[in-house]
């Protein structure tokens, strides 16, 4: 960030990315602002037409020129000068450079209560639980999140309320950008391993998250953090902020008992230091996972002043986010279900839920997501995507990256039983179509492209 800023000094801002989730959130969120806003991104979207539809100006091909009397610059982690000429621009032209960020840090610090939800997996759908509980408190209440949430019907809520969640994200240590009076802690595992170097780099990282401070003096400084989570808890060991642990397996601060699971969904009770404090709660949402992010979310609401029968209300309102899990439809007798899971845990998580609903097959369709991250977890991939009755891999998708590690679908494939890799997502449906039987689960899984053969075979329908 060049020097200190406030939002009050962004007049004009461009965006580099802002067709992203949280980037289009955050250009509409200085725009109802009375900034004038503008950006650039690589391909047309959903976004950038919703964007324009507000009358946002965004360019597709790089041109220095639109940034005259252009005062800030705004970036994602995804972008290097090499990639985004308006970067180098801004340095030499004096122009304010902030990532998303920093800038989302700027946006949330102000409030009373922020949440800032930060884990390896599972941010976004505790981040829609925590809003569901804080909009049953106050509708007024503000939520940036990394994808739409169905029930506000976006990606983003913003209220005059005192109250904010929102998405906190550890690659390149972004979440060390923001001051959240309220910091969830899910999980601590290795990814981003084209930045990480190892576990421990992980480890330091949420632990200097856990001890960044709100200067707002009505902040808590407060840590929720996952006892069940090794990792975490040896990034909490000699924390300074203030550490709340939850769990669903062992005594802790706040933990979850009497655990049901039915139709594939939790019913269970919160504890609250030792003492009952909610009870009886049933999610829409499936798997034990879900149990976990529940009483993370009991916990955040219940330390930032939200009553039981708020928590229990918001979260039996919750019906899940975009593409975790998410139930498209069905065909031939079979359900089509998508999920965001691109990293083993997630794909473990989300492949044993499916096993709970006792389909006759589970059918995963699966496109790593990263070079690096294939390599780096190969085998853990091979073991996780084995939990399915039968794998089809689609080609890496490569994000950011080059492949410059030398690794292939077909490595993974090799790995699998009866694991075939096709290339194309309308030959992928094809495929599907060919083997699925009444009762089959479909799941297309990751967080580049795999939707779409799900979204192809239900056409065929």
């Amino acid at each position: 960030m060049s020097g200190h800023i406030t939002l009050d000094k962004i007049k004009k801002a461009y965006f580099v990315g802002i067709g992203g989730v949280s980037m289009s959130s955050l250009a509409i969120i200085l725009k109802n602002r009375g900034v004038d806003v503008c950006g650039y991104d690589l391909y047309h979207s959903s976004n950038t037409e919703m964007l324009e539809k507000l009358g946002i100006v965004i360019d597709y091909e790089h041109d220095l020129s639109k940034l005259s009397g252009v005062d800030t610059v705004v970036y994602t982690a995804a972008v290097t000068e090499k990639t985004a000429p308006e970067l180098p621009f801004a340095k030499e032209n004096g122009i304010t450079l902030l990532t998303r960020a920093e800038l989302l840090g700027l946006v949330t610090e102000a409030y009373k209560h922020s949440v800032g939800v930060s884990g390896t997996h599972g941010k976004s759908t505790t981040t829609g639980m925590i809003a569901s509980v804080y909009l049953a408190h106050d509708a007024q209440s503000s939520v940036i999140s990394g994808c739409a949430i169905p029930q506000i019907g976006s990606s983003y809520k913003i209220g005059n309320g005192d109250r904010v969640v929102f998405e906190a994200c550890e690659y390149k240590d972004s979440f060390l950008s923001m001051r959240p009076s309220l910091k969830v802690i899910l999980n601590c595992k290795l990814d981003h391993v084209d930045y990480f170097k190892d576990i421990e780099q992980i480890k330091s990282s949420f632990r200097c998250y856990a001890e960044t401070p709100n200067e707002n003096p009505q902040a808590d400084n407060m840590v929720v953090a996952n006892l069940d989570c090794e990792n975490t808890v040896d990034a909490m060991k000699d924390c300074k902020a203030k550490v709340y642990f939850y769990s669903t397996e062992k005594d802790s601060d706040f933990c979850a008992k009497n655990i049901k699971i039915v139709d594939g969904c939790g019913i269970f009770d919160v504890y609250s230091f030792g003492k009952p404090c909610i009870m009886g709660i049933k999610l829409q949402v499936p798997g034990l996972h879900n149990v976990s992010n529940a009483t993370a979310t009991a916990a955040a609401a219940i330390l930032s002043g939200v009553s039981p029968d708020k928590v229990k209300e918001g979260l039996e309102s919750f019906c899940g986010v975009s593409r975790r899990f998410e139930r498209k439809g069905s065909i031939l007798g079979a359900d089509v279900v998508d999920d965001y899971a691109h990293h083993p845990d997630e794909i473990e998580v989300t492949l044993n839920t499916a096993k709970t609903l006792n389909k006759r097959r589970i059918i995963c369709v699966f496109q790593p997501h990263t070079f690096s991250r294939t390599k780096a977890l190969l085998c853990d991939f091979a073991r996780t995507l084995s939990i399915a009755d039968k794998v089809i891999l689609a080609p890496i998708y490569p994000a950011r990256e080059q492949n410059t590690y030398g690794i292939y679908s077909e490595d993974l494939a090799n790995l699998i039983d009866g694991c075939e890799v096709i290339d194309g997502f309308d030959k992928i449906a094809d495929r599907l179509l060919g083997m699925i039987e009444k009762d089959d689960l479909v799941i297309t899984m990751g967080a580049g492209e795999a939707y779409k053969a799900g979204d192809i075979l239900l056409s065929k329908g």
